[in-house]
């Protein structure tokens, strides 16, 4: 029978960072999840569904919430991948204490996916789902400043991934990274986290392998799959597609694939 638990652990600063365990029986794998950025993964749809379809097959999973995000205490402003990395070292303890296998795999949202190429050398996960990564960061935030930019300056000019360094004005971009007075939509955030990927692409730090899985929307006009500077053999295009991948008929695409590709 399916139980949930809600996990709290320390991250390395010392905040209390919280998580949904769902478990059964003995379980001989197990899954991490987490989201993108300022996501909640204890409490989005999409992890939901996945951590139940696990346990309908007998797999243990664990989503938690980055430092300063939903229930996860901390200070989200000096957000920056290499400080989700620590959290997300902290969150694979916590599961191997809660759990005796050393089968677990990662399921991550965007900007995770950089989390967990940090980590790849680490070898902590026999499969790696990618859902919407946001890996190539040097052309991402470019692209959304020129998109953030013209709707202010020229609100009638569409900006896609095809056209956006036409209008990108890159001494600006270099100045807004640097700011310190930024807020996101709910948080203030500082300088740390542009200042650390205005020049990183982490798409080669993910090898294609048979054990990695890549779900993509082909609507994704938040990190749109152009993004990617690597090619996964295992992918699901998610047809009409977005970036956040939790409408019904995307989830019905992707999430029982994905079940059968965790387990195998």
């Amino acid at each position: 029978m399916k139980q949930t638990k809600l996990i709290e652990f320390k991250n390395g600063d010392g905040s209390i960072l919280r998580g949904i365990f769902v478990f059964g029986k003995k379980t001989e794998k197990a899954v991490l999840m987490c989201g993108g950025f300022e996501r909640s993964a204890t409490t989005e749809k999409k992890f939901k569904v996945l951590a139940d379809e696990l346990a309908n097959q007998n797999i243990a999973s664990l989503r938690f919430d980055y430092s300063g995000c939903g229930l996860s205490d901390g200070d989200f402003a000096r957000i920056t991948v290499q400080r989700m990395a620590n959290d997300f070292r902290n969150a694979v303890k916590i599961l191997q204490e809660k759990i005796d296998c050393e089968n677990i795999s990662a399921a991550v949202h965007s900007l995770s996916a950089c989390v967990v190429a940090n980590l790849t050398k680490e070898s902590f996960f026999k499969k790696i789902i990618l859902i919407a990564p946001a890996l190539n960061q040097k052309d991402l935030l470019r692209y959304w400043f020129t998109v953030s930019a013209m709707k202010k300056e020229k609100p009638n000019v569409k900006i896609t991934w095809q056209n956006f360094r036409n209008y990108l004005d890159e001494k600006k971009f270099q100045a807004d990274c640097a700011r310190t007075d930024k807020m996101t939509k709910t948080n203030y955030i500082s300088a740390d986290y542009f200042l650390e990927n205005k020049d990183k692409d982490y798409s080669g730090l993910l090898a294609d392998s048979r054990n990695v899985l890549h779900i993509h929307g082909d609507k994704d006009d938040k990190a749109p799959i152009e993004n990617l500077n690597v090619e996964f053999e295992n992918k699901i295009i998610v047809k009409n597609g977005d970036h956040d991948l939790e409408r019904p008929d995307m989830i019905e695409q992707w999430i029982y694939r994905t079940i059968d590709f965790i387990i195998k």
